[in-house]
């Protein structure tokens, strides 16, 4: 028996109906037992009920992590789904905690007076409220972002990459910038030029990597030493609150420390999606001191020319990377300041670079 049908991306959209049920339902015989004192089956059910409901908050809120985890989030959903796994969680500590209380109460201090009871039943109602906000921007995700449906009839036309998404005024043949602080820089034949005069090098130099640009496949190309470790990065210096940065690169000869820099203040204090040998990291630098957030292990590669889509997303208080729209690390932190984005990297070898794409969320 298939557990998940067709039509269900993941199993979390057959979940989230039992705790809102349950635990609605307890709030309601738990007030109606205080009332009518004498049928004692009322309070029982109330205390099963909590419970019960509990139980079924928990594991919607595992699932609908799970499930956050295993879609392609549009760039714009972000904040949804980061406003609903908020209060998911909100609710889901808030009945953990009172069911606790309430089966304390219901059990062992019974001869409790209805004049103090009655106030903690009607606590319960905050918790119908944290259900109703997280149900409503759960169903925001569904009914207005389309976030989980059309699981049948998804095409493979629509599997794009994030780094085709963006569309963007172009200021010159290798450089977009929009009014919301969106850019896109695409290796092209003014991309030295772009870099040397748009960008900020917070490390090193643009002469040091030694660029070349190969209009064969327009690509970007930095040379760093092959001996001794060459540190350089750079941003494009302007202010971005919540982002989302992709970049397509080729690292198949680069021996060293790649960052996808986002929220950068200055080079001591910026967040960061790392690349070390086969380990991918969340990370933020604060006053020169390196924080990770998250971190796990990259399957090795045995092709040739293996071509990269890096992403990172930073929106509140959640950060996601991705490698070729697959999730690999998701993080928590306190929401980072505004700042700019790049990319910084230290160790030998080359280089490839195709495109960054910089979105404002």
């Amino acid at each position: 028996m298939q557990l998940v049908p067709d039509w269900a991306p993941n199993i979390h959209p057959m979940i989230v109906h039992f705790p809102i049920v349950l635990l609605i339902l307890a709030v309601l015989f738990d007030f109606a037992g205080v009332l009518l004192t004498k049928f004692e089956w009322i309070k029982k059910s109330a205390l099963l009920l909590y419970l019960l409901g509990t139980i079924a908050a928990a594991v919607a809120f595992i699932t609908g992590n799970a499930a956050s985890d295993s879609i392609n989030i549009p760039a714009n959903a972000f904040s949804a789904v980061n406003e609903h796994a908020d209060w998911a969680e909100t609710t889901l500590w808030f009945f953990v905690v009172y069911t606790i209380v309430r089966l304390l109460i219901g059990i062992f201090f019974k001869s409790l007076k209805k004049v103090i009871v009655l106030p903690v039943v009607l606590i319960g109602l905050v918790g119908i409220y944290f259900l109703y906000q997280t149900g409503d921007h759960g169903a925001k995700l569904v009914f207005g972002y389309g976030l989980g449906t059309g699981n049948i009839i998804k095409s493979e036309k629509e599997k794009t990459t994030a780094l085709d998404k963006i569309s963007l005024p172009s200021i010159d043949s290798t450089f977009s910038f929009a009014d919301n602080g969106s850019w896109r820089l695409t290796a092209g034949k003014g991309i030295l030029k772009t870099l040397s005069e748009k960008f900020k090098w917070v490390e090193g130099s643009l002469q040091e990597l030694n660029p070349m640009y190969e209009p064969s496949e327009s690509i970007l190309m930095f040379h760093l030493d092959k001996e001794n470790p060459v540190t350089a990065g750079f941003v494009y210096d302007n202010k971005i609150k919540s982002v989302q940065a992709a970049l397509k690169i080729n690292i198949d000869d680069f021996n060293g420390e790649l960052e996808l820099v986002h929220n950068f203040v200055d080079k001591n204090n910026y967040d960061f999606l790392g690349l070390k040998k086969n380990e991918i990291y969340l990370a933020r630098k604060s006053n020169g001191e390196v924080k990770i957030f998250e971190k796990n292990n990259l399957p090795k590669t045995n092709q040739a020319d293996d071509w990269l889509d890096i992403k990172v997303v930073s929106e509140g208080t959640h950060f996601r990377g991705y490698i070729n729209d697959k999730l690999y690390v998701h993080g928590h932190g306190n929401a980072p300041a505004s700042g700019s984005v790049g990319m910084k990297f230290s160790g030998t070898g080359i280089i490839s670079i195709k495109m960054i794409n910089v979105e404002s969320l």
